[in-house]
């Protein structure tokens, strides 16, 4: 089969790896090869579709979070997430931040940012470490894609020896730690590539703890995921383990207190074997003398059994007489350890201690948190990146009785508009079939007319003139739109604020009354300049949201943040034409990058706009008008929509 060549980016297929489809994202069809050099190409191309920022941003959406991205660090704050600004074309890179924000995602929707673990850092990360595998498990059932997209984490991690195993001299509490996290992904999860980890990990697992715990805990992690319903059930599981540990370190102290006592008990005949001696059990029953002696080659392989079986008097009901019994928890749905695995598994000489270091484990003690360890490698290799920020989108303050007054404001004049507007903002679509006299395809319903004169015997499609535009209007409500500004006589007219948000509703509400067209709204700066206000967003009804167009003029100009949020919208759109508004008074926070930014829109296919408040802005936009009058606006209007609305 002849190999075919793609032209894609390494990230061109992220979106599809958070789909929703039963199957989730599919691998390439073998036989499909990517071209290193137009590889290379493709992702020199600054074009926004494949873009580190608005990626995160549909991501986000997709999820139903919050995504910002800027600066240089990574965190949650249990509402949104942030990732530092990243520019480059580094597959790891971007394979770690789609796997921290897949995740991080998953704790904003389905965990409990309420609950308190205590004091006990052992208890907070071991809830943690199974809450992790709870909330992976349930955001994969929405989001199938999201499990490759963390098992890719994983595996990558593996590869660079950043995800290892524990091992017999790490601390109790991290061979704990390590294997409860590593041994819950790999069944529940998926993620194979942890087995020979999960391997590892349990001999060390199986020399520090004793034989009872280990089964036990194994039976108790058999809860997950469907036993856990919400992370307090993962809190009160990671409870019952401690207390499962606390009881089986109680009893093996037990068992090590009983052996010097039974060995003075039962003084051995010269001829007897240490392992008579060690296999003599707590009841001191003769009977089981006489079997030793009887089956001597029964007890071979099993000296250890019987020492964890050994209880002194009054504590029968706390051990099971037999070793290989489950013991009376609400782990009894666990299965035994073949008596083989036993021999591996050597006596605790001081239990107690060994406890006691497991209990008062700091921080330190145990592994980084994966995903803590994705922040820090996220904020590491951003530190020399890009300075662009992707804000995040809030809730503006509400004044219904202010919108609803600016609504019956512009309400006439935006009727106007749209008029003007109607024959402009349009694109060539496909008519249905029509009779015509001549063509090349014969329309069988119609040949009985033709005894009757009939001559319209041909089928023609025909083209149509239909809006279907999606556009975004960016308003500038830094703190010069406050200013009072005066007219060509001096004279004092007041602000800009008001006169931009009658012509940003009006603009709206005409654009709102054209079938096809799919408008929206920002403000920005937000409450800072690393958030933006949405007005509108596309798809929502502008009687709904009057009261958002009441703004009030306050901060700088982060233009290049707005356009942004602007494009990320904009390319969530389903209209194939696509054009971004900005109105504004003055000068960006950074030029430079504001033209970079607008570039890359054009490049990608987004048509942009500039309206000009008292200052000509031409040389950031190339259609733009200079509103230098607030009487002009209105007027200029229908100038501006010939000038960069007319379909190309």
């Amino acid at each position: 089969m002849r190999k075919r060549t793609i032209l894609t980016r390494t990230t061109g297929s992220d979106l599809t790896l958070f789909n929703n489809s039963p199957n989730g994202a599919k691998p390439c069809p073998s036989g499909v090869v990517v071209c290193p050099h137009l590889l290379e190409h493709t992702m020199k191309n600054r074009t926004l579709h494949n873009a580190f920022p608005i990626v995160a941003a549909a991501i986000g959406n997709r999820f139903g979070i919050k995504v910002s991205v800027g600066g240089d660090q990574a965190y949650t704050d249990g509402q949104s997430i942030q990732l530092p600004a990243y520019e480059g074309d580094d597959p790891d890179y971007q394979d770690y931040a789609w796997g921290l924000l897949a995740h991080e995602a998953a704790h904003i929707r389905y965990s409990d940012f309420t609950l308190r673990y205590g004091n006990s850092v052992l208890r907070r990360r071991l809830c943690n470490a199974i809450e992790d595998v709870r909330i992976e498990h349930e955001l994969a059932k929405d989001f199938p894609g999201t499990r490759l997209t963390i098992r890719t984490v994983i595996e990558k991690m593996i590869a660079k020896g950043e995800f290892v195993a524990a091992s017999e001299s790490d601390h109790p509490a991290n061979i704990l730690y390590g294997f409860v996290l590593k041994s819950l992904r790999a069944r529940v999860l998926g993620q194979t590539a942890l087995l020979p980890l999960v391997e590892q990990t349990e001999i060390a697992l199986k020399a520090t703890f004793p034989v009872g715990a280990v089964t036990r805990l194994k039976g108790l992690l058999s809860e997950v995921p469907e036993g856990l319903q919400s992370e307090r059930d993962c809190l009160n599981l990671t409870d019952r383990i401690l207390t499962m540990i606390e009881q089986e370190f109680a009893q093996q102290r037990q068992r090590n207190q009983a052996q010097p006592s039974d060995d003075e008990e039962n003084t051995p005949e010269p001829d007897d074997t240490d392992q008579d001696a060690e296999s003599t059990d707590s009841d001191d029953s003769s009977g089981l003398d006489s079997q030793d002696e009887m089956n001597p080659d029964e007890q071979l392989p099993n000296d250890t059994d019987d020492e964890s079986s050994s209880e002194p008097a009054g504590n029968d009901d706390s051990a099971p007489k037999n070793p290989d019994d489950e013991p009376a928890t609400p782990s009894d749905n666990s299965t035994s350890i073949p008596q083989g695995e036993y021999e591996e598994t050597a006596e605790i000489a001081d239990p107690m201690g060994v406890l006691q270091t497991l209990l008062s484990a700091g921080d330190s003690d145990i592994e980084q948190d994966l995903f803590e360890s994705l922040k820090s490698a996220l904020s590491l290799a951003a530190e020399n990146g890009s300075e662009l920020l992707m804000p995040s989108g809030h809730e503006p303050p509400m004044d219904e009785r202010a919108g609803a007054f600016l609504l019956r404001k512009v309400h006439s004049e935006s009727g106007k508009i749209r008029a003007a507007l109607q024959g402009l903002v349009q694109s060539q679509t496909l008519n249905r079939s029509q009779p015509a006299c001549r063509g090349r395809r014969l329309d069988g319903k119609r040949l009985h007319r033709l005894p009757l004169g009939e001559t319209k015997l041909f089928q023609r499609k025909e083209t149509k003139a239909a809006p279907n535009t999606a556009i975004h209007l960016l308003l500038d409500k830094s703190e010069s739109m406050g200013y009072q500004v005066t007219d060509s006589q001096g004279q004092p007219i007041g602000s800009r604020m008001p006169i931009a948000l009658e012509a940003t509703l009006a603009l709206a509400l005409a654009f709102e009354g054209i079938p096809g067209v799919n408008p929206g709204v920002t403000a920005f700066p937000g409450h800072q300049d690393d958030s933006v206000f949405r007005l509108l967003d596309h798809g929502q009804r502008i009687n709904a949201r009057t009261g958002a167009f009441s703004v009030a003029a306050t901060g700088s100009t982060p233009m290049t943040e707005a356009i942004w949020f602007g494009a990320a919208s904009l390319l969530r759109c389903r209209e194939p034409r696509k054009v971004l508004m900005v109105m504004t008074d003055g000068q960006p926070n950074d030029t430079l990058s504001t033209l970079e930014l607008l570039q890359r829109c054009r490049d990608s296919g987004i048509e942009t706009v500039g309206i000009g408040l008292g200052l000509d802005v031409s040389h950031l936009f190339p259609s733009a008008i200079t509103i230098n009058d607030l009487s002009e606006l209105r007027a200029q209007l229908f100038e501006l929509s010939k000038a960069v609305l007319l379909a190309a």
